[in-house]
């Protein structure tokens, strides 16, 4: 090499090393190499011609940018025509000097640093582009999904790492994701591969850096990406804001105080005359009950905007003699209070029994001793009642209760779903039941202790006229440490009495089904019995994607259990021969496997209505051919949903390669939909554990749908308006209008390999055309947008993409 490389002037920005350094010329057909080597093993490093200094004729000028690892070896090769090496020269590049050195040249050389600052980022467009899309956080790990953009002419199998500020690598997990091929920009007609992934990355790391590797040359690329620990935070901060669910916001507090009824809104709402009042019974069961909490959920009631109500205590513990006392002069205070007085404790549900044959309402309310009404609370009740007579059962939003004054936890529930009532009692408080329903029915006993009240709402739920929720935070539920509320394993009978409670409403209902307990406390799984064994054909659209088609499939054949199905693949334009060699393989090697040509262009309505008119089943499977099945037992488990007379359409819970959420159910909020708890990692549930709750929705996806072909046909099939987007949609919201109930089941579970950047519309046509499917949809259910997703509470954020993740609006 001649003389050796000479280091000049250094700083530092963003994660990267900047260094101009000199050599002597190089001769003709020889390169200048370098590379960062940490304990022997390469880290990448990159070497620009300094465009701006090469003036000299003996020497050479460059620009160095490493990733600012804490102590690195940088290789310096002359390598000739042949890729021998000539000569080579080591130098040690030290953070800490590197720090000092920066910090001086941005003081005493501040142009010259900054010419050469991030010299990398507009100079080569042969250089590895990383861009990080999400970071979704996943215990000790964060999980990165984002885009690879390499040149087009690299085949090879690439893969995606990250290092800390030692060099060590502390990524794992690389999902290949797809990939596409794209136009440089739009004045370039260089073309490269934009390859989506997803890697796990550990948290406790100064400094990450992400290297692509070729798999086949074990080479790494040309290219890195460097993030400090400060920027890594803000990523951090950012995203999780981004999906920041309203349970665990500690802006909430405040939100709450801003948002509940204020005293000139209550003061008016005492003024106000309601041309019939209906009289509520407020139930409140006593044992030993702390005299500060009994002292304020007596405040609350006292403080009620709407004064037509009864206080019925409840006393189960008249060995109390302080509380017994305090019992005694409140009703000597408020006529409207009243007590019981047992002689001895039945159990919760025979003392609240009690308390109902006391009450003269026309309403009954089931209040806990220890909670807090808000004032506004029986006057919205009352409101509701006025504007439908028919309402039987009421409940409102809650939250919890801090020892220190604090609101936190809020639950925002959705419209009725009887589904989700199956899995838990999410209605909880405050329930208000009219009194001639409750009158109606046969009393319960102790053997209900701990699932009271689910119980009773289900017993209710089967009669009731009009089930209504008031989408306001109205009861506070205090957590103390025996509480229900800050210790789910307090009750730990509530969890069988719960099971014998769904189980109960099942068999009155005359629904044959096996209940036990599900993956948390007081949530239960339901399997419904299969009534015959009607056969279900699976639909599956394809075109070439022989990989993809060949998992599918084979997943279906060597995991699903129930016997009676076909499979019904739509072939659509493929030019590949070997799609064709494997329709005629697996057609032959299998009778219930057919193909059926559609020879017109891509519309996904008109494939599927083609279809359903071909299937021979009773019951129609949609399915996406970049599926692969988990679940064994998936349609027994669809099907036993499926035939219930009330449901119209059964969808799953959908995984992408690396685990995370890919389907959990569709709001009907925003541009049109959104997908709920998209991305968040598999153990994670999410709001509320709502996307591990089997409940109702307005629509599923059709990349895994059930529906009986009958209603398939009677509601017109698919819009074949719409070709791409939202036709799924479309299909649900018309089976919600013929009467019929969407579920989703998180119990059935599929990979769909779908590509995390799928909905981009990448091109002039697609855009004009997804606009247009927009604008269909919003003209065509613009009622049911004003209306509201009944099973996404108002007050959640429903703007894109916010809506997904049952999110306050309060954050910009």
């Amino acid at each position: 090499m001649g003389s050796s490389i000479e280091f000049g002037l250094i700083c530092r920005d963003a994660g990267k090393v900047f260094i101009r350094a000199t050599s002597s010329v190089i001769p003709e057909g020889h390169e200048f190499k370098v590379e960062s080597q940490i304990a022997g093993k390469k880290r990448p490093c990159l070497l620009f011609l300094d465009e701006a200094k090469n003036n000299k004729i003996d020497k050479i000028s460059w620009i160095l940018v490493a990733p600012q690892y804490a102590k690195q070896n940088l290789v310096f090769s002359l390598v000739d025509s042949k890729g021998a090496i000539i000569s080579s020269q080591e130098k040690t590049l030290s953070l800490e000097k590197v720090k000092w050195v920066s910090r001086y040249n941005y003081r005493a050389n501040r142009e010259a640093a900054f010419e050469i600052r991030n010299y990398d980022t507009e100079r080569d467009f042969d250089l590895v582009r990383i861009d990080l899309y999400e970071c979704i956080s996943d215990g000790e790990k964060d999980i990165f999904h984002g885009a690879l953009h390499i040149q087009n002419d690299i085949k090879n199998t690439v893969e995606l790492q990250c290092c800390s500020e030692t060099g060590e690598v502390i990524s794992s997990d690389f999902v290949y994701m797809g990939e596409r091929e794209e136009i440089l920009a739009s004045y370039s007609s260089r073309k490269y591969r934009k390859i989506f992934f997803s890697i796990k990355v550990n948290k406790n790391a100064h400094l990450r850096v992400f290297q692509v590797l070729d798999m086949d040359s074990g080479e790494l690329l040309r290219g890195f990406k460097a993030i400090e620990h400060d920027q890594y935070e803000k990523i951090e901060k950012e995203s999780e804001l981004y999906s920041l669910n309203a349970q665990v916001d500690p802006g909430y507090h405040q939100w709450f105080i801003e948002h509940r009824a204020t005293p000139i809104y209550v003061k008016a709402q005492r003024e106000y005359c309601f041309p019939q009042k209906n009289k509520f019974s407020i139930i409140v069961p006593l044992f030993k009950t702390p005299l500060n909490f009994f002292d304020e959920m007596v405040a609350s009631v006292k403080g009620q905007s709407y004064e037509d109500w009864e206080l019925v205590l409840v006393n189960a513990s008249p060995e109390d003699l302080a509380l017994a006392q305090w019992v005694n002069e409140e009703t000597k205070k408020d006529s409207r209070i009243k007590v019981v007085t047992l002689e001895s404790n039945l159990g919760i549900t025979l003392n609240t029994n009690k308390g109902v044959e006391a009450a003269t309402g026309d309403f009954v309310c089931f209040f806990d001793h220890d909670d807090i009404l808000e004032p506004d609370l029986l006057f919205e009740y009352a409101r509701a009642i006025e504007s439908d007579s028919e309402i039987d059962l009421l409940y409102c939003d809650e939250d919890k209760l801090l020892e220190d004054g604090f609101y936190s936890q809020p639950f925002f529930k959705p419209d009725f779903s009887i589904d989700l009532l199956r899995n838990n009692n999410y209605i909880c408080h405050m329930l208000t039941v009219r009194k001639s329903v409750l009158d109606s029915l046969p009393k319960a006993g102790s053997e209900f202790d701990g699932a009271q009240d689910h119980n009773l709402t289900l017993k209710v739920a089967e009669v009731a006229r009009v089930i209504h929720h008031v989408p306001k935070v109205l009861y506070h539920w205090r957590m103390s440490a025996s509480s229900t509320a800050a210790n789910a394993d307090s009750k730990p009978y509530a969890t069988i009495a719960g099971i014998k409670a769904v189980s109960d409403h099942l068999e009155r209902l005359g629904i044959k089904a096996k209940v036990e307990q599900s993956r948390r406390p007081f949530t239960y799984k339901i399997t419904y019995d299969v009534t015959g064994e009607p056969l279900v054909s699976i639909i599956i659209p394809s075109k070439d994607a022989v990989n993809l088609l060949d998992t599918c499939i084979k997943s279906i054949i060597e995991k699903t259990t129930y016997a009676n199905y076909e499979i019904v693949i739509i072939e659509n334009n493929s030019t590949d021969e070997k799609t064709f060699d494997y329709y005629d393989e697996i057609t032959s090697r299998y009778e219930f496997v057919r193909v059926i040509k559609w020879d017109y262009e891509f519309n996904f309505s008109k494939l599927m209505n083609f279809g359903a008119k071909h299937a021979n089943g009773e019951y129609l499977v949609l399915l996406n051919n970049d599926t692969e099945l988990l679940s064994a037992d998936w349609i027994e488990r669809m099907l036993g949903i499926c035939q219930r007379e009330e449901v119209g359409i059964v969808g799953v819970r959908l995984l992408y390669k690396d685990d995370t959420i890919q389907h959990a159910g569709l709001c009907v909020t925003g541009g049109v939909a959104g997908h709920l708890n998209r991305a968040l990692p598999k153990g994670n549930w999410g709001y509320f554990a709502l996307a591990d709750a089997e409940q109702n929705f307005s629509a599923v996806t059709a990349a895994c749908l059930m529906v009986q072909k009958s209603l398939f046909n009677e509601v017109g099939g698919f819009t074949e308006e719409l070709a791409v987007a939202f036709n799924d949609v479309d299909f649900c919201l018309k089976v919600r209008e013929s009467g019929k109930l969407i579920v989703y089941t998180p119990e059935v579970e599929l990979y769909h390999y779908e590509s995390i950047s799928r909905g981009e519309e990448d091109s002039l046509q697609k855009k004009i055309r997804f606009h247009r499917e927009v604008a269909y949809m919003n003209n065509k259910w613009a009622a049911y947008y004003m209306a509201g997703d009944p099973y996404i509470n108002e007050n959640f954020d429903m703007t894109e993409p916010y809506n997904r993740y049952y999110r306050l609006p309060h954050f910009g």
